[in-house]
């Protein structure tokens, strides 16, 4: 369970961040209740386990982390900031930030959810092929937006619109300093369904 950065094919640990706060005053991330309910969940889990300093309660804050995002499930008109697009439009990858140092991260390159380790994250129930993690509405809508721009999204956290396929920081962030990094700045993988631009500050 890390704070991670996907280049193509790898998953690699991103760059500590600030502790999380909770949302800034007057934000679009406190624009929907869901939404801000969800980042100051994070903050109440995040806080006192860094500032215990103790890699046992950093590891279950981390661990109950992922837990919340896979309770919120699907998600609907969230306000975000567009941090990074990545690739082409078949294999697209994009990172929204809905929250102080909280991301969600989706992308369309699927050849590493079938190969290797990943194969084993399939739900046994479920013989779907998983979808790509954003729709073609989302990627057409993401070809007329700029990095920094505030964006409307809907979508789904956990296992990624029911295929089965659960979000990938689950292998990640086995030691301390990873959990450390994965609480001061927790991105989740996420099916984005629908983006449009947000006039919310």
């Amino acid at each position: 369970m890390s704070a991670f950065v996907f280049d193509r094919r790898t998953f690699v640990v991103g760059a500590a961040g600030l502790a999380l706060g909770g949302c800034f005053e007057g934000s679009c991330y406190e624009s929907n209740p869901q939404q801000k309910k969800f980042v100051s969940d994070l903050a109440a889990l995040a806080k006192p386990a860094m500032a215990s300093n103790n890699p046992l309660a950093v590891e279950d804050a981390a661990k109950r982390s992922l837990a919340l995002a896979d309770s919120v499930g699907a998600f609907t008109d969230w306000c975000g900031t567009l941090k990074s697009i990545d690739g082409k439009a078949d294999n697209v990858a994009v990172t929204i930030e809905v929250g102080p140092q909280v991301s969600l991260y989706a992308f369309n390159d699927w050849a590493l959810a079938t190969a290797g380790a990943l194969a084993s994250l399939f739900d046994t129930r479920s013989r779907e092929a998983p979808p790509p993690g954003l729709s073609q509405q989302a990627i057409a809508a993401l070809k007329t937006f700029r990095l920094g721009q505030h964006v409307q999204l809907s979508g789904k956290m956990g296992a990624i619109a029911g295929s089965g396929l659960f979000d990938l920081s689950r292998l990640f962030g086995k030691g301390d300093t990873d959990n450390r990094l994965f609480l001061q700045s927790p991105r989740f993988v996420a099916r984005i369904e629908s983006l449009s631009a947000s006039t919310k500050k």
